[in-house]
């Protein structure tokens, strides 16, 4: 059902039982004659209280006829609506091509007449019929004297309507929409009322259904109701201490006024209504102020690594408030309760958390074989308990840590081993020896023998040899100009452990017998890289020392120890390798 809501001013309408409908038969229950099966031709039906306004043909729908006459509400070539409520219902109909004016009234009567300067709220409600081919706004209702005769016209009868639907046309077929209107009487002696479209079609808006010229906007009307506007407010009656309190300055049926005394939101106050047209009476209200009341309890535990004595939380407050607590109770571990009484007004919610504490539980912390100087311990236990740990976290040594909880009246603590596993330090050492090229791990803090095995992979390919180092001439094979050096192996922890190098060129522990830096790339240097670290010296033919280096790989190409180019000629070196061994011999140098 849509709702309308058409206001000469601003309207909330509230339906109030108590208010007396002024109109008679307002459902079109009351039969006084003999019903037509076919559309009615005059302007008298067999409706108590009710007629045409003019010469129109109003008709009238019954249930109580056959369901194949036309004037059967679910009849699909004419109404095809159930009646609202009751039996019976009345239609007009409206001709609205720009020649054609023709025009259909209903006529009702009042119990009694409007009283000048009193408010009346009107609705009724429409729907369109299947008969019809076209909708439209302009569904008005003037208020007359009942011995105006009827209108000899089947135009639009010369009177304004004192309430008028203006908005976009009506075209729902399927449900009753609500016309909804409020009117202030100024004109004595109005007991009858007209409803119909009392405007001419170019000032009419319609929609026609689907095509044609001619739009004939059919419609049913049932349940009419007329009633007088009362003083009618939404007000609570109670309310809490300190609650917004705001009295409205205009009842529900629009009649506008002012309350005294102020409004007191902390204690109980009679108010009155003085509205401003003299014509209404006053209105009192009393609305009743409570304080807000906490319900209160006795602190229950905490209960530390024990079960506690109680079964439920009590319902009924130490200051007599009943109500039920949620969730249950759980007596195995903590939880925060809600207490929900059962008057909720002015009444608080509580909560309350009852402690049924356990020792804070941790899950073991894997040993570390690597420095993580990302890891943390956990502030929260597994069973929810936040706390700290002392001392901080040491990510190089093993340690024992007590943990301290935040909070509660518990007080238990609990320790946590984490092991750091010692980082064993090694390197791998290429070297030449004998003429053969090794390479070795090297242990800092640990003994080679620790290691059970050894995995050496050269160029990503695994290598029979288990020990500590491997001689690289026994894997020519598997050599390259640019070699990886991989080794991998598993301590007494069962921490792994790994490294690499890499190795250049396949000819290894050769001492040129002459460089030439000239640019072009071959022999620019004297290349000692693959004797792993040297000490060198360079010699001219006179003894004296030219260059020198500690750690040398490959930094000489014919300068000085001040970094001049030495001139062409025959040099001699001293190799002093870390291995012991010592070699001596000539080198040639030229540009």
């Amino acid at each position: 059902m849509k709702k309308l809501l058409l206001l000469l001013s601003v309207f909330y309408f509230y339906q109030v039982n108590a208010q007396q409908n002024l109109v008679l038969n307002p459902s079109f229950e009351d039969v006084n004659g003999n019903l037509n099966c076919s559309f009615y031709g005059g302007q008298t039906i067999p409706i108590t209280n009710w007629s045409s306004g003019s010469h129109g043909t109003t008709d009238a729908y019954s249930t109580s006829v056959a369901i194949s006459c036309q004037m059967h509400p679910l009849n699909p070539q004419t109404a095809n609506q159930a009646p609202r409520t009751g039996n019976n219902y009345l239609a007009f109909t409206n001709g609205l091509a720009l020649t054609s004016n023709y025009r259909e009234y209903i006529r009702g009567k009042l119990s009694q007449p409007l009283v000048v300067g009193k408010m009346y709220n009107i609705e009724f409600y429409v729907c369109l019929t299947s008969y019809a081919n076209a909708g439209m706004n302009n569904i008005g209702l003037v208020f007359i004297n009942n011995s105006v005769p009827i209108y000899p016209i089947i135009t639009p009868i010369p009177l304004q309507p004192h309430v008028n639907y203006t908005g976009s046309p009506i075209m729902d077929r399927d449900n009753w929409t609500l016309l909804s209107f409020q009117y202030t009487a100024t004109t004595p002696n109005l007991d009858a009322f007209m409803i119909g479209n009392f405007f001419d079609s170019p000032d009419t808006d319609f929609q026609i259904i689907g095509s044609g010229s001619y739009a004939e906007a059919y419609y049913l009307v049932d349940d009419v109701s007329i009633t007088e506007a009362v003083l009618v407010f939404e007000i609570d009656e109670l309310i809490c201490q300190g609650d917004d309190l705001v009295l409205p300055q205009t009842s529900i049926d629009g009649i506008s006024g002012t309350w005294s005394p102020a409004p007191n939101n902390q204690e109980t106050t009679t108010y009155t209504f003085t509205p401003n047209n003299p014509i209404h009476p006053t209105y009192e209200i009393t609305i009743e102020v409570k304080p807000i009341i906490i319900p209160e309890f006795d602190e229950i535990g905490p209960f530390c690594d024990k079960i506690p004595n109680i079964l439920a939380i009590p319902t009924i407050s130490n200051n007599g408030v009943e109500g039920i607590w949620s969730p249950i109770f759980n007596p195995n571990q903590t939880e925060t309760y809600t207490f929900t009484p059962n008057d909720t007004k002015c009444v608080e919610t509580i909560t309350k958390t009852i402690i049924i504490d356990r020792t804070p539980t941790f899950d073991a912390v894997e040993p570390f074989c690597e420095i993580d100087l990302n890891f943390s311990l956990p502030t929260i236990s597994t069973n929810g308990i936040s706390g700290t740990w002392s001392p901080e976290f040491d990510p190089y040594n093993s340690q024992t840590y007590t943990f301290t909880r935040d909070s509660g009246d518990c007080t238990q603590q609990v320790t946590l081993d984490v092991v750091v596993y010692p980082q064993l330090k090694f390197d791998l050492f290429p070297y030449c020896k004998d003429d053969e090229y090794f390479v070795e791990v090297t242990a800092s803090n640990f003994s080679g023998s620790d290691i059970s095995s050894f995995q050496w992979m050269i160029n990503n390919t695994s290598i029979s040899e288990t020990g500590s180092k491997i001689k690289l001439s026994d894997y020519s094979n598997l050599l390259q100009e640019i070699n990886s050096i991989e080794i991998i192996f598993t301590d007494a922890n069962n921490c792994l452990h790994t490294k690499e190098i890499q190795v250049l060129g396949k000819n290894f522990c050769n001492i040129q017998k002459g460089i030439s830096p000239n640019g072009d790339g071959l022999n620019e240097y004297l290349d000692l890289v693959s004797f792993g670290g040297v000490d060198l010296k360079i010699f001219n033919r006179y003894g004296s020392v030219v260059y020198e280096k500690s750690n040398y790989k490959n930094e000489w190409h014919g300068q000085s120890k001040n970094g001049k180019e030495l001139p062409n000629g025959t040099y001699f070196y001293q190799i002093q390798t870390n291995v012991g061994e010592q070699f001596t011999g000539y080198i040639q140098l030229t540009y």
